[in-house]
């Protein structure tokens, strides 16, 4: 609009700044517990966080895991417990003042944490008042009985942390026990892993996936796929198994004949997958775990040799060994396609960094100069990988750390398409040093 009286015309142009990335190493870890939500992604920012909702019993695949996870300083874990077949919930019916069914008490969880529940009616404040309460011996929970069963039942399955609830019979409960018949099922069938990456898929900042102790090749290929398919969405993860107890040489490197991914890491010897993931969670992105200690682990399942690590390495496995002075530490991060772990989580760094600077600029990209502000968000984002030490060029100097071109021709144009071209140089791990010594007499 012309003004027609003199004075100042104000415009205010708001600079679309992109949101931080999700911080890299929050590990999805899947495997059996204690107690605790079934098939339900948890989230837990410490080891005793996990223990309130799961439990510290030893017995059970997550507890080891998670626990080697935080001490090796994994920033969170995104816990989803699944279960086997066969498993029972523990339950107790209090009877009313006849000696007829009451209400029916089950723990929310299936297996033997259940059997610790205790339950108890006892008097109120008020003429005519009782009270029913539920203790796990971490948490009490006191509902007043006051109505119907069917009411006193209904206010427990909407507050209770611990227990559920179903009338079954009209009089008030009466007494006091402790539910029983809590029991765990079977190993949990390859159907329960898939159902878990299935909820993990909701989990948008998770880029580390672990089955907790598993050493089954079956549930590592659904791992892998579920990686796979989840960097397609730019929701980039790796996962981690490890292999059996007592497992061979021989056995070991066939895995990678059937399994060689730059999605999937197999840890060597057996029960490390929880320390590894929690060490590389720890770690900067553009950091490898070659030659870096691991915490909480005071002894390896058994010793390789010089010709079997080698073996190891060269058939694409992640080998652990104890060397003087360093304590236990990873020989070299690869995953099963001999990539290095580093180099695969710096360029899923660069495909979220592109995806989130991208996103803000949907729908302003009609113009030759909002095509330039994508482009240059996008040089920002990648010059700070630059100079983090992420990317680098050539050492020749002759090609830069990365390259990077926004366009739209005519034919996208039309249709609403911009394009982005970019390459990029990752960092790789110094693995070798050859040194040659002169010797003067």
């Amino acid at each position: 609009m012309t003004r027609i009286l003199p004075g100042v015309e104000i415009e205010v142009i708001k600079e679309i700044v992109p949101q931080q990335i999700n911080p890299s190493g929050i590990a999805g870890m899947i495997g059996t517990a204690e107690k605790g939500p079934v098939a339900t992604p948890e989230r837990a920012g410490s080891y005793k966080e996990f223990t309130e909702k799961f439990g510290s019993n030893y017995d059970y695949t997550l507890t080891k895991d998670v626990k080697l996870a935080f001490q090796n300083g994994v920033y969170e874990v995104v816990v989803v417990r699944v279960t086997g077949s066969g498993g029972k919930t523990a339950e107790l019916t209090l009877k009313d003042s006849k000696g007829k069914n009451s209400i029916k008490i089950q723990a929310k969880s299936e297996g033997e944490a259940g059997n610790s529940i205790d339950v108890k009616v006892e008097k109120g404040e008020g003429e005519g008042k009782s009270m029913l309460s539920a203790t796990d011996g971490s948490v009490i929970e006191v509902y007043e009985i006051s109505g119907k069963n069917e009411e006193l039942a209904d206010k427990i399955n909407r507050e209770s942390a611990i227990v559920s609830a179903e009338a079954a019979g009209k009089g008030n409960p009466e007494g006091e026990g402790t539910l029983f018949g809590g029991a765990s099922g079977k190993t949990p069938s390859l159907k329960s892993y898939e159902d878990a990456l299935e909820k993990l898929e909701s989990e948008q900042d998770v880029d580390i996936v672990v089955a907790c102790d598993v050493s089954d090749p079956a549930v590592h290929a659904v791992i892998d796929a579920h990686c796979k398919n989840m960097s397609k969405e730019a929701k980039n993860r790796i996962g981690i198994g490890t292999v059996g107890k007592d497992e061979g040489i021989g056995d070991i490197v066939k895995r990678t004949d059937v399994l060689a991914s730059e999605r999937f890491v197999v840890a060597a010897p057996y029960g490390n997958s929880g320390a590894v993931a929690g060490l590389i969670g720890n770690l900067n992105y553009y950091d490898s775990p070659t030659f870096k200690p691991i915490a909480g682990v005071s002894e390896l399942e058994k010793s390789y040799s010089p010709s079997q690590l080698r073996k190891l390495l060269t058939s694409g496995i992640l080998p652990l060994e104890a060397q003087r002075g360093r304590g236990i530490i990873v020989v070299k991060g690869i995953s099963t396609s001999k990539e290095q772990i580093s180099v695969t989580r710096i360029a899923d760094h660069a495909v979220r960094g592109v995806k989130n600077v991208s996103d803000n600029f949907i729908g302003t990209l009609n113009s030759p100069s909002g095509r330039l502000a994508l482009k240059e968000k996008l040089r920002e984002f990648l010059e700070l990988m630059e100079n983090e030490g992420a990317i680098v060029p050539s050492t020749d100097l002759s090609e830069p750390a990365f390259i990077i071109d926004v366009y739209s021709s005519e034919a996208d144009f039309a249709q609403g398409i911009v394009r982005v071209d970019m390459a990029v140089r990752p960092v790789r791990a110094i693995d070798y040093i050859y040194a040659t010594i002169l010797v003067e007499a």
